[in-house]
């Protein structure tokens, strides 16, 4: 949506398109921009009753069963796609032709996948220019108990790589990671030129009501964090030895989706003496996100990788101290601006957010620190540009 709406604001020749599995074929729309726009930046204009259904056009591996029946569940799933889409209003959708255009999507690689078969199937050549995100689930710590899961990532990333006429990466550490699963074996050994576009610090307001009262005291925050890959263990274990040293624990307040294995992780008894200083925010929209960040002592960011680090950079582009773990994509994005700490030790975080706690000016000096560095932080228009650059090369 952010680079939809500075690609629609810049001089260059872009359309929008959306692929539709009713038909296998691509359809231009006509977005709505800014006010006009539910998101209060951009969305496609097409209603939610449309939204497709979808199904697998590829796998890995062969299986006689599954295959036996699928062609008649894709028939299926698209007579549904075809019912649904009636419901697109007249002139908000029309169908467009991809052959020699160029194709640039920031999808999830498993869409991506599923419209390169359609056009491969159909005989349509277009230059397609993907950015990819993360290489997460070829590492050891990332669903290690979902093969299923990693064998369709790596199937639908080599089908993106094979079609791709140049990749795009959100960050530098990215673009070596896609370098290092293509020499390890998990990608295709041929990859075309990659060439980072760095995601931005930009946290654009929107004009959402405040429906959920912030909180009153002062607090940590944690955005979209789990356990596991996004290792919410850390922040709660630091709290636990914080508790443990006889120092104060301030509120750690962990904005996002409710997630049953956090709470069963939470629930754990040797987690009694602070379990009140946890507090769930669950799905704040952008308004009530904004406000989190600018009240908080510190951003805190406890993953163990990332392929950018949004909450961070939004965080620091509204004035919040970050608390970041040493994964090299929070460095990329928290600079010299950001403190780090090993994602596997606690005691450093607890160290960081003792002395943070107790010292009111060294709280200053960093919230003075993160507004200063704001004019050097990216923009949604910067990513917008050296987008149009790499593809313009």
């Amino acid at each position: 949506m952010e680079v939809g709406y500075e690609l629609a604001q810049s001089d260059a020749d872009v359309r929008f398109v959306v692929f539709s599995p009713a038909h296998d074929r691509f359809f231009e729309v006509f977005p709505r921009f800014g006010n006009a726009s539910p998101t209060g930046i951009c969305d496609p204009n097409l209603p939610v009753e449309a939204q497709p259904k979808r199904i697998r056009y590829s796998f890995p591996e062969t299986h006689a069963v599954r295959d036996l029946f699928y062609p008649l569940a894709r028939w299926v799933v698209r007579r549904l796609c075809m019912r649904r889409w009636r419901a697109v209003p007249e002139g908000h959708a029309r169908v467009i032709d991809m052959t020699g255009k160029t194709l640039v999507s920031l999808g999830r690689p498993k869409m991506l996948a599923d419209y390169l078969v359609a056009m491969e199937d159909a005989g349509v050549k277009m230059d397609f220019v993907p950015l990819l995100h993360d290489m997460i689930p070829f590492h050891q710590f990332a669903n290690s108990s979902n093969k299923a899961f990693a064998r369709n990532f790596a199937h639908d990333n080599a089908i993106v790589i094979r079609n791709a006429r140049m990749l795009l990466t959100n960050s530098v550490f990215t673009k070596e990671d896609v370098e290092a699963c293509s020499a390890l074996g998990y990608l295709p050994a041929d990859l075309p030129e990659i060439i980072p576009v760095p995601l931005a610090h930009e946290f654009r307001p929107t004009d959402e009501a405040i429906h959920t009262p912030l909180p009153t005291t002062p607090y940590l925050l944690c955005v979209g964090t789990m356990t596991g890959r996004k290792n919410l263990e850390c922040a709660v274990e630091a709290l636990l030895l914080l508790h443990q040293d006889g120092r104060s624990v301030p509120k750690l307040v962990l904005a996002g989706a409710h997630r049953k294995r956090t709470e069963t992780y939470l629930n754990q008894p040797r987690f009694n003496p602070i379990r009140d200083r946890i507090v769930e925010y669950v799905n704040p929209n952008q308004a009530e996100l904004g406000a989190l960040y600018k009240n908080a002592l510190a951003l805190v960011m406890t993953s163990r990788m990332e392929g950018w680090g949004l909450p961070l950079g939004e965080a620091m582009w509204l004035g919040t101290p970050g608390f970041a773990s040493t994964a090299p994509a929070l460095q990329e994005v928290g600079g010299t601006t950001a403190r780090y700490f090993d994602p596997d030790a606690p005691q450093e975080l607890a160290n960081l957010i003792y002395a943070f706690e107790r010292d009111p000016d060294a709280r200053s000096q960093a919230q003075a620190g993160t507004r200063a560095a704001r004019p050097k932080l990216r923009t949604w228009a910067n990513v917008a540009q050296d987008l149009l650059a790499a593809v313009n090369r």
